[in-house]
């Protein structure tokens, strides 16, 4: 009998899991958005399978994309810490007993 070669978890994963993750599209440079001071803007694209965030940030490319990346990081941290948590929400703390108030004995 021969045994099975390992499973990688990410080749086991659902084909819809990559379409779930945040992913960085673009950082283009961009006129300066209205209202706003400035000539280094850029604007990034980033999607989550047909959803798209679009947003605007000032300064180098170079920097710009590393915060941008950044943001992704988080986004994706969230979203599956979200789902694989069990238990309470986080930042709430677990509903505490309270301790009943010790019975009184008539004095007379």
């Amino acid at each position: 009998m021969t045994a099975s070669p390992p499973v990688d978890a990410a080749a086991a994963a659902p084909a819809d899991a990559d379409e779930e993750r945040f992913q960085l599209v673009s950082v283009t440079s961009t006129s300066t958005p209205s209202g706003c001071a400035g000539r280094d803007w850029f604007v990034y694209r980033i999607s989550q399978g047909k959803n798209e965030i679009t947003g605007y940030r000032r300064g180098d490319l170079k920097s710009v994309r590393a915060e941008v990346e950044l943001v992704v990081v988080g986004l994706n941290e969230r979203r599956l810490t979200r789902k694989d948590r069990t238990g309470p929400k986080r930042g709430r703390p677990p509903a505490q007993k309270v301790a009943a108030p010790p019975k009184q004995e008539d004095a007379d």
